[in-house]
């Protein structure tokens, strides 16, 4: 794809490696890590200012951390770990010792964690560098990036757009070239939106895969990598993933993800644009249609299949996802209800009025879902269908704002996204991948949903869509 609208004359071509490149470098000596980071630095303290994707950078520590990656490289230790030299961000939602984790609100701006979360250890462990912290929409509650506490964070391709939510910033400093490797995390899309909206990669892995004791005990919570490409996805998944003795609910079995594309030979693919309210956009089926035709033409059977959507999947996930934090947030409310953003307030108002009924029909909706469902993901490797129904939302649009796509009125908050349903069916695994540019010039990203913990057969399908794309172009 062409690089984002925002380019500024100091952009080094240096921000634009993917994370096998730069290992690549590092290994023949050809590139520091030092070189990289003081690129993505100088580009962030440019940039920033419009962008806003972080809360909290930690750029001389950042530089010690390069500096002592340079001399491993330097040295050619036989021991270089999976991740050594690269940047790295992490949401601020994950504790990280030292930093603050704000979730994005005055409420807890001075709340400054004492231990790093589980995947944050990881990170370290394999020669990640942490250099920033991303933002998020308040209480990861949002479709926007927008927050009292941090600003307006604004998309790459064009600022006066959204980045998507909640991992927004993770997103967009990937696509704006201040970071290599991202962490977010997606309780209804909240990783596949942003790199859909940003044109870069993001993964959802099925319930249980990475651990996280925080918010590990709800099933559509997640917390995953986002990245330049599927391969370095699959790098990033690879340190994270596993099971972690503070997370009761995560899976013993660790799945090592192919790093290499292992060929279209065989695939069979099902293809639907039925899961939201509308069909997307004709710009954004349009890219979809052409990226299908593609692959049809090198061999990739992809089939229509006539998919019974329940027409209430997007209503039941929100009203559960309301209904989990109802009286967190009501408490919250009552205590700090001047500090919060306006769509804190929003959704507020809707929690007060929630009953536990709505758990029992997330439920039963779930159980619909996947029996619509279950044919078609044994029958085929992989369900291919639209991330989101528009890719042009307003930076600072509210939930309430009503849109028409299609002549079909919709919110400004659930109704435009096509994620929810493989939260509420969380055993599945989800990827976001950029395929192309729509006449206005803004990234198409395509869903791509596997088998029940079949995360290998996900990243193979996404591998090969990543594969045919690029030798379009």
């Amino acid at each position: 794809m062409n690089r984002p609208e925002l380019t500024f004359a100091t952009e080094d071509p240096l921000c634009r490696l993917n994370a096998h490149e730069a290992l690549d470098l590092f290994r023949s000596g050809s590139l520091s890590p030092v070189e990289l980071l003081s690129a993505q630095i100088a580009r962030a303290n440019e940039v920033e200012p419009v962008i806003n994707a972080f809360t909290e950078t930690f750029f001389d520590t950042a530089m010690e951390a390069a500096r002592l990656a340079e001399q491993r490289y330097l040295a050619r230790v036989d021991d270089l770990r999976p991740l050594e030299g690269l940047g790295v961000t992490i949401k601020d939602v994950l504790d990280q010792k030292g930093a603050h984790t704000t979730y994005g609100s005055i409420v807890y701006r001075d709340n400054l964690a004492t231990r790093d979360h589980p995947v944050v250890t990881r990170i370290r462990n394999a020669g990640g560098i942490i250099h920033a912290r991303t933002t998020t929409s308040e209480l990861a509650f949002g479709w926007i990036t927008a927050t009292r506490l941090w600003g307006v964070t604004r998309n790459p391709w064009n600022p006066d757009l959204t980045p998507g939510g909640s991992s927004g910033g993770a997103a967009a400093s990937l696509a704006a070239g201040t970071s290599t490797l991202a962490i977010g995390a997606d309780s209804a899309g909240s990783i596949r939106v942003p790199a859909a909206l940003c044109g870069v990669v993001g993964y959802k892995p099925p319930t249980g895969r990475i651990p996280d004791p925080v918010e590990g005990q709800d099933p559509y919570n997640v917390i995953g990598p986002l990245a330049r490409n599927v391969r370095d996805c699959a790098l990033l998944q690879n340190v994270i993933s596993g099971m972690h003795p503070s997370d009761i609910g995560s899976l013993s079995e660790r799945v090592e993800l192919p790093l290499v594309n292992p060929g279209v030979a065989g695939l069979r693919l099902a293809f639907s644009t039925g899961l939201g309210k509308t069909a997307p956009t004709s710009s954004i089926l349009a890219v979809i249609q052409a990226t299908i035709k593609q692959m049809r033409s090198v061999g990739i059977v992809v089939e229509e299949p006539d998919i019974d959507w329940p027409s209430n999947v997007i209503d039941d996930a929100k009203a559960y996802a309301i209904g989990l934090v109802a009286t967190k947030l009501g408490n919250m409310l009552d205590k700090h209800g001047m500090d919060v953003c306006d769509y804190i307030t929003w959704i507020g108002d809707t929690a007060r009025n929630c009953d536990v009924s709505v758990f029992s029909r997330a439920i039963e909706t779930k159980s619909q879902l996947y029996s619509k469902l279950s044919d078609v993901i044994y029958k085929f490797d992989a369900l291919i269908c639209p991330v989101v129904l528009t890719n042009r939302v307003g930076a600072e649009q509210r939930p309430w704002t009503r849109m028409t796509i299609n002549g079909v009125e919709l919110d400004s908050d659930y109704d435009w996204v096509a994620t929810p349903h493989f939260n509420m069916l969380g055993q599945l695994p989800a990827l976001s991948v950029p395929i192309g540019l729509d006449d206005n010039g803004l990234p198409v990203g395509l869903q791509v949903v596997s088998r029940p913990f079949d995360d290998r057969r996900a990243f193979r399908v996404a591998l090969a869509i990543e594969s045919v794309v690029q030798s379009a172009m």
